[in-house]
């Protein structure tokens, strides 16, 4: 499973996404085939409303599971944690 933290705030998330995947793949094939979790870091620097409505457009068209963390909370974090033990255990 790859985990790829992209900070929301970025204005173009998309891209930054697309730019690590070309790394990744210029590096091995194979990695992109594997399981992906996408963690939109940072959403305490934007409001709710915002953060809903930049996951919804970026979710779409993805396979990959879109998650939001924000290190302020908590209960963000530890949501992040679940996952990750999730697919590794």
């Amino acid at each position: 499973t790859l985990m790829h933290l992209i900070d929301i705030t970025d204005e173009n998330i998309e891209n930054a996404y697309q730019q690590v995947k070309k790394e990744l793949g210029s590096y091995s094939k194979e990695i992109l085939e594997k399981k992906e979790i996408i963690v939109l870091n940072k959403i305490d620097l934007l409001d709710e409303e915002e953060v809903n409505k930049i996951v919804k457009n970026f979710s779409k068209n993805k396979d990959s599971e879109v998650i939001t963390l924000s290190t302020l909370d908590k209960g963000s974090i530890s949501k992040v944690k679940a996952k990750l033990l999730a697919y590794v255990s």
